[in-house]
């Protein structure tokens, strides 16, 4: 295991005239080798500001699993072309979360230095959609 630092762009499409919301992040974290993986562990209890809110990727080739646990709870596997579903847990209630992703970019090297870029569709409860770009850079 060795610590790397994590910058984490989301930008979320929040209505028809394109206007977008963004939040970065960076952060401390760890990194791991597996044998078809790389796993990174980081804290988000800072722009969360619950405490501890943990996130963990397992970045493949091909997909990428995030799950947050923490007050705020989820699990969200993103695979281009492919649609999931998925309970999202937060202090006022669950909510059911269906995405699809549109784009998965894996542009590691064998270290796990580099960026993952992955777009995505969001709808949540089958009525609001939000579009979203996630933009992972691992230095």
């Amino acid at each position: 295991m060795e610590n790397v630092k994590v910058k984490i762009n989301t930008t979320q499409t929040i209505d028809d005239a394109g206007n977008e919301d963004v939040i970065e992040l960076v952060t401390e974290a760890t990194l791991e080798k597996s044998e078809d993986c790389f796993v990174i562990n980081y804290d988000e209890s800072t722009i969360t500001e619950q405490e501890r809110s943990r996130t963990r990727l397992k970045i493949y080739k091909n997909k990428m699993l995030m799950t947050k646990v923490g007050v705020f709870s989820s699990k969200m596997e993103f695979e281009e072309g492919l649609s999931y579903s998925n309970l999202y847990s937060t202090p006022y209630g669950t909510f059911d979360l269906d995405f699809t992703t549109v784009l998965y970019r894996n542009n590691l090297d064998e270290r796990g230095r580099g960026n993952v870029y992955i777009e995505y569709k969001v709808m949540f409860s089958n009525s609001e959609e939000s579009y979203n770009k996630l933009n992972i850079d691992i230095i």
